[in-house]
């Protein structure tokens, strides 16, 4: 009698423990979600949405690798801790991931605290064309993110008409053993109870008692229980498969030859990598190939070996259009190359911001030089207002210097310029240098005229020892000259032919006599290699670069993961080097040629110091963008170039007597050249990636092809 009040005791008393303290939902709640990060084409078609633990998000994807990273707050009111439980986080889609991070190191969302989370939306995989509808395929999809009380014995509560009512429905309390819910725990003690019953009725003997000792063991763990929620996150995506901008450029290219030409010929596309070209193909018509890209108009130029889409600058776009009916627009506008006095009190930067609506310049953080006969050349490639305040209307760049108080500057205002043109600059301020045909520059030889003193010896060669050169004859000859001529280039304008300082006539010709000024055991091969040739040439920036620089930074910078870091080529190797008066053993009547002196169709670029680009140590862009080269508008027409200005593309052309010049576009569209000190027009290149979709358009200049 006495087990069978036992186990009428059992069935009474044992609901009460299994049926665990409800769980209140409401006390785990989303408090925030906003939008962190962005990548790729991905379009937020709304903002995100959140209540409770519902997160809606409505997004648009284009290619593989777009995504858009979120920050979330989880709020955990109750009494208890809460565990991310990673084994619940996936979906059913098989194009879009989704990751959540913690930012720290633990899963556990503690007891009236919140927890600082990532989540990531990711297009991960690439949707079979077959599943496309008109390019467009639905990746809606739901998620739960499953939280979890740690697995403790719950503090139980007597029972009440209420909670079992509540264990009859469905309910976020499971057993972590067994992994059932309330309701199946009671059902599972009573029918344990009563297998106990009749097992001590049927079997009056010690053995019963055992067996009733097990059961009850067994039942034991199941008061054991643990709270859960989940989250949900509903997305609505759709992925949209987009036409890519090379492919299309490279399928007009078979089906418009008028238009499109395959280059056959060497190509350096990447640093140090001169190959047979395969993937460049140059577009020649005006009216076809434009892109609205950043908010501005471009024209393709070419496609690059490693299937990237060139594009030159073409200006702002009017109603979503890119003719060449557009006005003129406010730019940047440069004066020619001048000396000018420079002061001590005056701030330089090294860049600057402009203000079209109010028409002025700001350096961005200037500075106050140290100025000193060993410091001031510190000040080329910088910009100043000629105040201390570092505001002005007119700014100058720096790009050489007479003395430390004078240099050569470049003046800049703001005002009309024409529509395919972000302004107007002068290469280089210092023109009366070969080194200022450089993209960027380093040490500078400036030229001097007038013949030497009467009676001057004159050398082919010198030594340099304790501070002093010695003229050299030629080989073969036993005494110096007294004339200049093919193997007499140096002085010491004197009679002893010793000297401090000596002078090397690169070029003579009647009444003109032109030399530059060596000193410190320089001779006329390491000059040359100084302003041209040298790993460290590229250490300051020419005047446009400047503008370029500025210019990107401001208007272009937030595109640059769009971008390739393709070779802009600046090819300063000399063509007649063996035959012009920079070399010691020729005539002195040659000028200065570099790769360009005639027009030519050939894209490669012999010296890495002549290989623009980010990623080039030796001739390291800031942004990837540059200007045009003359092989690249050469095999394209003059209608494509044609802007009605003239403006400056990137390639050398010689260096005369005293000047140095580079390539630059007529205002018709014909290729011919200019010093470098004079104002033209300035108009970009940058280069897509491969893989770069646009949205619309044909490519027409009233319908452009638009990259989002």
């Amino acid at each position: 009698m006495k087990y069978i009040k036992l186990l009428l005791i059992l069935i009474l008393v044992l609901p009460l423990f299994v049926l665990a303290e409800e769980c209140d939902m409401s006390k785990i709640t989303i408090t925030s979600v906003a939008q962190k990060s962005i990548e790729g084409n991905t379009k937020v078609i709304s903002e995100p949405t959140f209540k409770d633990r519902n997160i809606n998000l409505d997004l648009k994807m284009y290619e593989v690798g777009d995504s858009v990273t979120y920050d979330m707050i989880i709020k955990n009111e109750s009494e208890e801790d809460y565990m991310i439980d990673e084994n619940t986080f996936k979906t059913d889609s098989d194009y879009i991931e989704y990751t959540l991070k913690t930012n720290d190191d633990s899963n556990v969302v503690k007891a009236k605290s919140s927890k600082d989370l990532t989540l990531t939306v990711e297009y991960k995989k690439e949707v079979d064309s077959s599943l496309l509808n008109n390019n467009k395929f639905n990746a809606s999809n739901s998620l739960k993110i499953s939280l979890n009380t740690s697995e403790k014995e719950k503090v139980l509560d007597v029972i009440t008409t209420d909670n079992i009512k509540e264990s009859l429905a469905p309910q976020e309390v499971k057993n972590p053993i067994t992994s059932v819910s309330n309701m199946l725990l009671v059902i599972f003690v009573l029918l344990t109870a009563i297998i106990g019953v009749f097992i001590l009725i049927r079997y009056k003997n010690k053995c019963a008692k055992y067996i009733l000792i097990v059961l009850s063991m067994f039942i034991i763990p199941i008061v054991y229980a643990i709270c859960k929620c989940d989250i949900e996150v509903e997305s609505t995506i759709e992925i949209e498969k987009l036409p890519k901008l090379y492919d299309t450029v490279v399928q007009l290219s078979s089906e418009d030859n008028a238009c499109v030409t395959k280059y056959d010929g060497e190509v350096t596309d990447q640093v140090g990598q001169t190959v047979q070209a395969h993937n460049v193909y140059f577009n020649k018509c005006a009216d076809k190939r434009n892109v609205v890209f950043g908010g501005f108009c471009w024209q393709v130029i070419r496609t690059t070996e490693t299937k990237g889409t060139k594009m030159i600058y073409n200006g702002e776009p009017v109603d979503g259009k890119c003719e060449s009916t557009r006005g003129n627009h406010k730019g940047i506008v440069g004066s020619d190359g001048l000396s000018q006095k420079l002061n001590a009190s005056y701030l330089y930067g090294d860049s600057f911001t402009y203000d079209t609506t109010n028409n002025t310049f700001t350096l961005t953080n200037p500075e106050t030089a140290i100025w000193s006969d060993s410091s001031y050349a510190d000040l080329i490639g910088k910009y100043t207002c000629k105040n201390s305040t570092g505001t002005c209307t007119t700014l100058y760049n720096i790009n050489g210097y007479d003395s430390n108080t004078s240099a050569y500057t470049s003046g800049y205002t703001i005002g009309n310029t024409n529509y395919a043109q972000i302004g107007k600059s002068p290469f280089n301020a210092n023109y009366g240098s070969p080194a200022m045909v450089g993209y960027m520059f380093n040490k500078v030889y400036n030229y001097k005229s007038g013949a030497p003193t009467s009676g001057s010896l004159m050398g082919n060669d010198v030594s340099y020892s304790n501070g002093t050169y010695t003229l050299l004859p030629a080989d073969g000859e036993s005494t110096l000259g007294t004339t200049k001529d093919a193997t007499h280039h140096y002085t010491c304008n004197n009679t002893t032919g010793t000297c401090n300082k000596v002078r090397y006539y690169y070029y003579s010709s009647g009444s003109l006599n032109y030399y530059i000024e060596l000193d410190g055991a320089e001779n006329i091969q390491t000059a040359v290699n100084e302003m041209l040739y040298n790993d460290n040439v590229n250490t300051y920036n020419s005047s446009i670069k400047g503008i370029v620089d500025s210019w990107y930074a401001q208007n272009l910078s937030s595109k640059t993961n769009m971008l390739e870091d393709t070779v802009y080529c600046n090819a300063r190797n000399m063509t007649n080097q063996a035959t012009n008066g920079w070399n010691k053993d020729v005539s002195l009547s040659t000028y200065m040629y570099f790769k360009n002196e005639t027009l030519n169709n050939d894209l490669s670029c012999i010296n890495e110091t002549d290989q623009f680009a980010v990623g080039n140590s030796k001739a390291k862009l800031t942004y990837p963008v540059a200007l045009l080269e003359e092989e690249e508008y050469n095999i394209n027409t003059s209608s494509l170039m044609s802007t009605g200005a003239i403006w400056w593309g990137l390639s050398p052309h010689y260096f005369n007597v005293g000047s140095a010049f580079v390539r630059y576009v007529y205002s018709a569209g014909g290729i011919s050249y200019d010093y470098v000190g004079y104002a033209s027009g300035v108009r970009l290149v940058v280069s897509l990636k491969n893989g770069i979709t646009f949205s619309r358009g044909t490519g027409s200049e009233t319908d452009p092809w638009v990259i989002e």
